[in-house]
């Protein structure tokens, strides 16, 4: 039952960041570029944390590096491509408050 319901949010999840991809797309053509490098290196954070075995440091390691990156790439984007700035926030805000990071870290107890 409880996979039923998470298949159900991860399909919902991502249909909605293909919507805000999609317009945002149509906007500005370089926003395919800029969600990618986003989604890229938010799931290159979510591997890397996986390699810390401590389940305090691996939450706040990932927790700190994807605000971290959702700065870095949000003030890339008010910069470069201001007419896609909206998008953008609202992309990496349903990203980063979607994903749950605890879903990628396996606690010691759980084994």
């Amino acid at each position: 039952m409880k996979n039923i319901n998470f298949s159900k949010r991860i399909k919902l999840i991502l249909l909605l960041n293909l919507i805000i991809f999609a317009l945002g797309t149509v906007a500005n053509t370089y926003f395919a570029v800029i969600a990618s490098g986003y989604i890229a290196t938010m799931l290159m954070i979510y591997f890397l944390g996986t390699k810390i075995k401590d389940f305090i440091i691996n939450v706040g390691y990932i927790w700190i590096s994807k605000w971290t990156v959702f700065i870095i790439f949000l003030a890339l984007t008010g910069i470069y491509l201001p007419d896609a700035f909206l998008y953008s926030l609202l992309m990496f805000i349903v990203f980063n408050i979607t994903i749950n990071p605890s879903d990628f870290i396996k606690e010691k107890g759980t084994q």
